[in-house]
């Protein structure tokens, strides 16, 4: 017995002597941080006394609740948790002591603070911020919501984000990347601290007519511009025809009325909102087209782009529509308008109703005669009220470009299998036909997903699957998902 502690003791002190992990190269250790989450990469101080700081090269600090206050990210599943203060109090506290010591580590590439904070914490934010400038950060992500839902039990005033704090005394300002959610912005005077952006995202701010200009006036590398719920943005106007911008979004800016755009480089569109005119001045280059229409005018909106969008933007290949009612009520242009080249057009929409004569489709087919793949999203099919039967007469369309047709949220009720065969009759060309039951998602620059309801309708029977192939000439290829 004596034999075997002796035999221990002398382990601990030959590995206390030998600190392997100690020995590693610096570049080694490095590789490996780089290579752990923040959270992971902080656990490391754990490891050995020589690396209690080894965290601080990491260059990608995450502050959010999962990182900083575990605890309470593990209470946290209910979306209505309450941030008290003493939870704010604990965050700031150990931000600040992380930041305080990664300023003693090499150069930063992005830092994130997600937590629900306000003006009352507006000397710690802007210090934060301030100590990742002057280590060179390219990326700075601020969300004062906490990006998790939380909802606060009080409501002060908003943190006001300098953006005079972008720029390191005696340096260029290296930021390239700003994604601001729930502040406000102080003041934009000092214009050549947005002169290095490439992407700036803003989400529920009080972004005003006259800050945009100055904005688009002095972001001249801009590339990508998102602007998510600004409240106080009523007009759009971009009409610096060489700008570098090739994404713009602009989402539930609710007051938004105008929007006017002159940008020769701009690629990708995406909108939400009720605006049901546009006025695309000069944009050769834009090719891509998200349009979600809500409000009173939603009917307008969507008769706009399925007519006059194809004289505006006549170079647009690819057309994804969100459309939220197709009923009687729709009245279709006289003239149909042709799309000479979308090649690509998905369209998301509300289940068609019983009464609906499909009208829609036959135009849509004759619109885009150079079509080769179509995309029909529905949402909540099975909740369709069923009523008798009606006899649609609809006029023959010989579509010869159209290769591929999805459709998603299929149920197999009487509406949507007349739908299928007058495509599948339609398309003479049809190669593939993809069919999937779950709702299909857009969330945002070519990013989908599938919704699970969990409802009835969420998997097709077998019987529903043999009438659907039954359907189907054998010639085209069938995919269930």
């Amino acid at each position: 017995m004596l034999c075997k502690m002796g035999q221990q003791q002398k382990s601990l002190k030959l590995m206390k002597n030998n600190d392997v992990i100690s020995e590693l190269p610096d570049d080694i250790v490095s590789q490996f941080i780089s290579l752990l989450s923040f959270k992971e990469a902080v656990r490391t101080s754990i490891v050995s006394k020589s690396w209690m700081l080894i965290w601080t090269t990491h260059k990608d600090i995450v502050c959010d609740v999962s990182n900083i206050l575990e605890s309470l990210s593990e209470e946290s599943r209910d979306v209505y948790f309450l941030v008290r203060q003493d939870h704010r109090d604990k965050f700031v506290e150990r931000v600040d002591h992380i930041m305080q010591r990664r300023c003693k580590g090499p150069k930063m590439n992005s830092i994130v603070i997600s937590f629900p904070l306000s003006n009352e914490h507006e000397s710690h934010i802007t210090n934060w911020i301030s100590r990742a400038v002057m280590m060179g950060v390219e990326k700075i992500s601020l969300d004062l919501t906490g990006g998790f839902g939380f909802v606060t039990s009080d409501v002060p005033r908003a943190y006001s984000f300098p953006l005079a704090v972008l720029i390191s005394p005696g340096k260029a300002c290296s930021v390239k990347h700003l994604q601001l959610a729930s502040c406000s912005l102080d003041s934009l005077s000092i214009s050549n601290s947005l002169a290095s952006l490439v992407t700036l995202e803003l989400q529920n701010v009080n972004l005003t007519d006259q800050q945009l200009d100055i904005m688009l006036c002095n972001c001249s590398f801009l590339e990508k511009l998102v602007l998510k719920s600004c409240t106080e943005l009523v007009n759009f106007k971009l009409t610096n025809r060489s700008s570098r911008l090739r994404f713009l979004s602009i989402k539930s800016c609710c007051r938004l009325n105008y929007f006017e755009l002159d940008a020769e480089n701009l690629e990708i569109f995406e909108y939400t909102g009720q605006i049901d005119r546009f006025m695309f001045k000069h944009v050769p280059k834009l090719a891509e087209v998200y349009f979600c229409f809500c409000g009173s005018s939603r009917v307008e909106s969507a008769i706009y782009a399925l007519s006059q969008l194809a004289n505006d933007i006549p170079q647009l290949k690819i057309l994804n529509m969100v459309w939220i009612r197709v009923n009687l009520a729709f009245q279709l242009p006289e003239g149909v308008p042709t799309f000479i080249n979308i090649k690509h057009l998905v369209l998301t929409v509300f289940p068609f109703l019983d009464e609906d004569k499909l009208g829609w489709i036959t135009f849509i087919l004759k619109a885009a005669p150079f079509l080769k793949n179509l995309q029909l999203n529905q949402f909540i099919s099975s909740f369709t009220r069923q009523s008798e039967v009606h006899d649609r007469q609809l006029p023959e369309v010989t579509h010869m470009n159209l290769r591929e047709i999805e459709i998603n949220g299929y149920q197999g009720n009487y509406h949507e299998k007349e739908l299928l065969k007058y495509l599948v009759n339609s398309a003479v060309k049809l190669d593939l036909l993809v069919i999937s039951p779950q709702v299909k998602v857009y969330k945002g620059l070519n990013d989908w997903c599938y919704e699970d309801l969990n409802l009835p309708g969420d998997k097709l029977s077998l019987e529903k699957i043999e009438e659907l192939h039954s359907m189907v000439p054998k010639a085209i290829r069938v995919r269930i998902i």
